[in-house]
C-alpha cells in the first residue's frame, strides 16, 4: 500500500484515492525539530490530548527513539505499535531499548505487534490525524475526517488481528525496584548511575553486556555471586548459567576475583570482588571504557 506519495497529484491511502487538496500541510513538524533526525520525528507527532495512537512500520531506530523519549514523558497517550518483527528484534538488541519498551507496555502506556503484511510507509495516526515523515524534518499530515478514519480504520483493523510480540526483557522499574529490595540500596544507586550515562548496553564485543555490568557492580559491592545470579534469574535478566560464564570472563580478564564465604550447611558461595582497576572505575563511563571479555 502507498500512503501519501508526495510527488504525485493523487494520494493513495488505503485503496482510495485523495486528492492532493485534502492534505493539509507538508510541514516542519515543530521548530524543536530542526537539529533532530528523521527517527525522532515519530514521538514528536504524539498528542498532548489524551487520545489512542497508531505508530505504523517504524524502523529499528525509529522504535528505539520512541522509547527514549515516551519514557520520559507524563500522561502520555497509549500508542500501538505495529512493526515488522525484525526492526523489533533489531531495537531490542541493547538492553537500554528493551527495558524502556517494557516500561511503556508495564505502564500500559504501549502495545507491541508484528506485521504481517508489509507497509511502504511509516504512519502515525490518531483518530483526528494522520501523519507520515516522508524526508529529514519534515511529514505530511491530514486532519481531513474522511482520510484520517480510512487509515485510522485500516490500521486499527490490521493491529487488532496481529499477534502481540512477547518481551523477554524486564520492565526498568522491576529491575530496579527488586534489585533494591533483594541486593541493596548501594548496587541499585550504582545502576541507577551507570544507566543515566551508558551509550550502550548489549550482548557485543564493544559494549558490556547488562549481565557483565551486574556482575561489575556487584563485585564493586562484594556481593555474593549467589544472590546476584539468583535475583537475575528471577527477574526474567539471564540465567544463572549465563552469569556464571559471565563471572569465569570477566575473572579470567583480571576485573574480578572471588573468594569463598563458608556456610554451616553445603558448599561454600562465592564473594564478588572488585580488582584495584574496577574499584576505582568511574561508574558514568564504566559501560563504555570496559570491553566486554566476552
Amino acid at each position: 500500500m502507498s500512503v501519501l506519495e508526495t510527488d504525485s497529484q493523487l494520494y493513495s491511502v488505503t485503496g482510495k484515492v485523495v486528492q492532493s487538496s485534502d492534505i493539509v500541510s507538508v510541514k516542519y513538524i515543530s521548530t524543536k525539530l530542526q537539529n533532530m533526525t528523521k527517527q525522532h520525528i515519530p514521538t514528536q507527532m504524539i498528542p498532548e490530548r489524551d487520545e489512542p495512537a497508531l505508530y505504523i512500520n517504524p524502523r529499528s531506530e525509529q522504535i528505539a527513539a520512541f522509547a527514549e523519549q515516551a519514557i520520559t514523558g507524563e500522561d502520555q497517550p497509549k500508542v500501538r505499535l505495529l512493526a515488522d518483527s525484525d526492526e523489533i528484534k533489531d531495537a531490542l538488541y541493547s538492553f537500554l531499548t528493551a527495558s524502556k519498551i517494557a516500561e511503556l507496555i508495564h505502564r500500559e502506556q504501549l502495545s507491541l505487534r508484528t506485521l504481517t503484511e508489509p507497509v511502504q510507509n511509516t504512519i502515525f495516526t490518531t483518530e483526528s490525524e494522520t501523519v507520515v515523515p516522508v524526508m529529514d524534518k519534515h511529514s505530511i499530515s491530514s486532519s481531513d475526517p474522511e482520510l484520517v478514519s480510512s487509515v485510522y480504520s485500516e490500521f486499527d483493523s490490521r493491529f487488532e488481528a496481529a499477534e502481540q510480540y512477547h518481551l523477554r526483557t524486564p520492565a526498568l522499574s522491576v529491575v530496579k525496584q527488586t534489585l533494591r529490595e533483594e541486593i541493596g540500596d548501594d548496587i541499585a544507586a550504582d545502576l541507577d548511575e551507570v544507566l543515566a550515562h551508558a551509550e550502550e548496553i548489549s550482548n557485543s564485543n564493544e559494549y558490556l553486556s547488562i549481565v557483565e555490568i551486574m556482575l561489575i557492580l556487584a563485585a564493586r559491592n562484594e556481593v555474593l555471586l549467589y544472590d546476584v545470579s539468583k535475583w537475575g534469574e528471577d527477574t526474567d535478566i539471564a540465567s544463572k548459567a549465563t552469569f556464571s560464564r559471565a563471572k569465569t570472563a570477566l575473572e579470567d580478564a583480571g576485573l574480578i576475583e572471588t573468594e569463598k564465604v563458608p556456610l554451616d550447611i553445603g558448599r561454600p558461595r562465592l564473594r564478588l570482588i572488585a580488582t584495584d582497576e574496577l574499584a576505582t572505575a568511574d561508574l558514568k563511563t564504566l559501560s563504555t571504557e570496559i570491553q566486554s571479555p566476552l
